[in-house]
């Protein structure tokens, strides 16, 4: 009974996340997927929800979902987001996105089901339980307004942004440099509320993002045609080399283990879809009683 009524409620707040207190207003138009999917993403969400509940005393993790593909760059996850528990006791999404691939990003506060999405049929979430210090301090900062949080926040995104500079955030980026400004805080009471320090800090503690070699074809392709995409905050070599330092999934997940920030990680499976019944039923059956 407890997961039915968990994955009722977490059907709501996927549904009600438009309406929902968000930090900002979606700006696409909406795409639906198939039925099943739907059916697999609603369940993924529940199972996630109970999962999450199931944790004494832990009211707000890292989560990473499936999406880009970045198979050929090892790498099985793409996006990050915080899952936080809310006054009412279900679990909201707070996270950077780049809608319609536009050249700027902004921060929504959505449901559940709009984070797994349509790779809760091929890919597991991945879930980090940060420790109880570092926990507390990202509550904090994620509460109300989020004015720290939101100071983090670059609105110019690109895919490729430079963890070494201040030019342009991808969506892993804010929720790492957002993190680094909780594990600061809950340490030795250090105040990171501007993007240059924080980055400094990261550095300074060993933060190593990952290295994606881009070929000259899609580099140039990108240059032109994708808004989303932009390479010049990196330095030249990198950009001569194809190989561009990036914050990814993997880099932010190794820097919290290394650096103790982290208390234990889950695994969420993904589902498989149920297909749907089709037919119709004979004259005889559809007049029985």
């Amino acid at each position: 009974m407890k997961h039915c009524r968990t994955r009722l409620l977490t059907a709501c707040l996927g549904l009600s996340a438009l309406t929902a207190p968000a930090f900002a207003q979606q700006a696409c138009a909406p795409r639906y997927p198939p039925p099943t999917t739907i059916a697999a993403m609603f369940d993924m969400a529940a199972v996630t929800a109970d999962t999450l509940d199931a944790l004494p005393d832990v009211d707000v993790v890292l989560a990473a979902r499936g999406g880009q593909d970045l198979s050929k760059y090892g790498l099985r996850h793409s996006h990050l987001a915080f899952l936080v528990r809310n006054d009412q006791g279900s679990w909201d999404v707070v996270h950077l996105l780049n809608r319609c691939k536009t050249d700027h990003s902004d921060l929504y506060r959505e449901g559940l089901v709009n984070l797994v999405g349509e790779s809760s049929i091929t890919t597991d979430l991945r879930v980090g339980v940060p420790t109880p210090a570092v926990r507390g301090a990202l509550k904090a900062l994620l509460a109300g307004a989020a004015p720290q949080a939101r100071a983090l926040h670059e609105p110019r995104y690109s895919m490729l942004a430079y963890p070494g500079s201040t030019e342009y955030q991808n969506s892993n980026q804010w929720i790492l440099e957002v993190t680094a400004a909780a594990m600061a805080q809950s340490g030795d009471g250090t105040v990171l509320d501007d993007r240059k320090r924080t980055l400094d800090w990261l550095k300074q503690r060993g933060y190593t993002p990952s290295r994606m070699h881009i070929g000259i074809g899609k580099r140039l392709g990108a240059r032109f045609f994708a808004d989303n995409v932009a390479v010049t905050d990196h330095p030249a070599s990198e950009r001569i080399s194809g190989n561009y330092s990036v914050v990814t999934v993997e880099s932010v997940f190794d820097f919290l283990h290394r650096s103790g920030a982290l208390e234990r990680e889950l695994s969420i499976p993904h589902q498989t879809p149920v297909p749907a019944v089709t037919g119709t039923a004979s004259p005889r059956q559809a007049s029985s009683p």
